[in-house]
């Protein structure tokens, strides 16, 4: 994700002794083209932010559930009938109103649509409010909840960012209740948080896990309540579909996951957008008033380049070249694993200091935005790559990380073969990877196994082993069973499961399938530990 905490080292330090990598500061880490994060992120204070009074419920229509044809509008040609299979998914209705009080506030209203397809009956649905997790360090409140018109309590927990709603007649399989929810949240100016995708600083407001948010069921284990280490990313969703309603003052620039469909002006100085999306598993949004846009279409999708005009004649000023990294990235993805199915694509500069990735957005450091910066690309082709595993393929990232970060790191490799098939600078990235996680075992730090929880991995054990020890796990599939069917098996693995949620098994039963070979011994050793 997210975060970008463990960038492989880039170009300019190949031969540079990789041994002391990890203690290098941060300043020093972003002109060596190294991680601009140490490969770690503190927890927050919750934050006690602006005092708000008691808000007047927001009145929302039930829309007709059944009739998915906005979601269309989302979809790049040829694929916008994917939205029919998501009637009975996780379905988000929300209208927001952002302010500056002078801390950012969000008082939105929420409907949800939850259809029950666990296959049990369920007697309490549970929300994730993750701004409270000391991971954002927001504060995102619930006031008012309805389930199919009628009050209820909620009950709270886990610093009140699980939040179970009991149901007065238990849901049955394939049944599904309507939820309505009054929030409001608020995000201190001057707050950035979890490798910065949520805050409000330097006029730029990073909206991420900024609604009531479903909890996943999953079989045998019930509900999804832990509480996520804020190393690594703090939410785990399901696919579903979006339309967002959200007015911003009208100086403000937009970018949110999905496709804006409208925008009206109010006569109050203010502008809504409408906003819908296709089934993605997350809806983010940036906003600020230093944002302008440009776009060029790739293969039936609009990339869009959100980046600062108040910087835009600096020499060395990015945004050409970032969007020409973000073109490439997503033609040799799209050759490469399966086709983005998605309208849009915004890649946004941001005060992260790495880069962070959500559904159909993704964050890219404002340190990084420099022409002739090659960590720039990577870090470009990292997150774009996070659009296929993570988004369209998801995971559970804070249990399994590997799933998810591995294989995106993996997809840098990918990228460097396409892009610079002469000489040796793909092959000189790859090793350079494999140097430095050499170097970090041979310093007598732990060599983990892939597939542990983010909170099992210490200090600079994250970044080492699931940003470089994972990429190296597909170059040893590679060894053994040739490029060309792993290249086989992960096009396999993007069509059988895009738009699902995938465990570590299924990873190996796609690639013993495609190849023909038991392959045990080596995700023992490599994944399983």
């Amino acid at each position: 994700m997210k975060k970008y905490l463990a960038v492989l080292f880039g170009f300019v330090i190949i031969g540079i002794v990789l041994v002391t990598a990890f203690t290098i500061p941060t300043r020093r880490i972003v002109q060596a083209v190294q991680p601009t994060l140490q490969p770690t992120e503190t927890a927050r204070a919750l934050t006690t932010p602006t005092t708000l009074p008691p808000s007047t419920p927001r009145p929302l229509t039930s829309p007709d559930w059944s009739d998915v044809s906005v979601h269309r509008k989302a979809m790049k040609p040829g694929f916008e009938s994917d939205v029919e299979s998501f009637v009975n998914a996780n379905r988000y209705l929300i209208e927001a109103t952002l302010t500056f009080e002078p801390d950012a506030v969000v008082r939105g209203a929420a409907l949800v649509r939850y259809t029950n397809r666990t296959g049990e009956s369920l007697s309490v649905i549970v929300f994730r409010l993750y701004p409270n997790t000391p991971a954002l360090g927001g504060r995102l409140n619930v006031t008012s909840v309805l389930v199919n018109g009628e009050p209820l309590e909620p009950s709270f927990s886990e610093l009140r960012s699980v939040m179970g709603i009991p149901l007065p007649i238990p849901l049955e399989p394939d049944q599904a209740v309507e939820i309505k929810l009054d929030f409001n949240l608020v995000m201190s100016r001057g707050l950035n948080t979890s490798y910065g995708r949520f805050g409000y600083e330097q006029e730029v407001v990073s909206a991420t896990a900024w609604y009531p948010t479903l909890s996943v069921y999953d079989p045998g284990e019930g509900w999804w309540m832990d509480m996520p280490s804020p190393q690594g990313d703090p939410a785990y969703t399901e696919s579903g579909l979006y339309d967002v309603r959200l007015t911003v003052p009208a100086n403000l620039t937009v970018a949110m996951s999905g496709t804006i469909i409208e925008r009206r002006e109010n006569g109050d100085n203010t502008v809504t957008y409408r906003d819908v999306t296709g089934p993605m598993r997350d809806h983010a949004f940036q906003v600020s008033s230093r944002y302008a846009i440009k776009t060029q279409e790739v293969e039936g999708t609009k990339v869009n380049v959100v980046y600062y005009q108040d910087r835009a004649a600096d020499p060395v000023n990015g945004t050409e070249v970032a969007l020409q990294y973000a073109v490439n990235s997503v033609k040799t993805f799209n050759a490469a694993f399966g086709e983005y199915p998605f309208l849009e694509l915004d890649v946004v500069q941001n005060p992260t200091p790495s880069g962070v990735e959500f559904p159909g957005l993704v964050q890219i450091s404002q340190k990084a935005w420099v022409r002739g910066n090659d960590y720039l690309e990577v870090v470009i082709a990292h997150e774009i790559g996070h659009q296929w595993f993570y988004s369209l393929i998801g995971n559970n990232q804070v249990r399994h990380p590997w799933l998810d970060e591995s294989l995106t790191s993996y997809t840098e490799f990918v990228y460097m073969r396409a892009i610079y098939p002469q000489g040796t600078k793909a092959q000189d990235y790859v090793s350079g990877v494999e140097r430095f996680y050499t170097s970090y075992t041979g310093s007598g730090q732990p060599d983990q196994p892939l597939d542990l929880p983010v909170k099992n991995y210490f200090n600079y054990a994250y970044g080492a082993i699931i940003y470089r020890k994972g990429p190296l796990f597909y170059v040893e599939l590679e060894r053994i069973l040739g490029r060309e069917t792993v290249t086989q098996a992960l096009q396999e693995y993007f069509r059988r499961y895009r738009y699902e949620v995938v465990q570590s098994a299924d990873v190996k039963r796609v690639f013993e399938e495609v190849s023909g070979k038991d392959l045990g011994e080596v995700f023992r050793k490599w994944v399983e530990g």
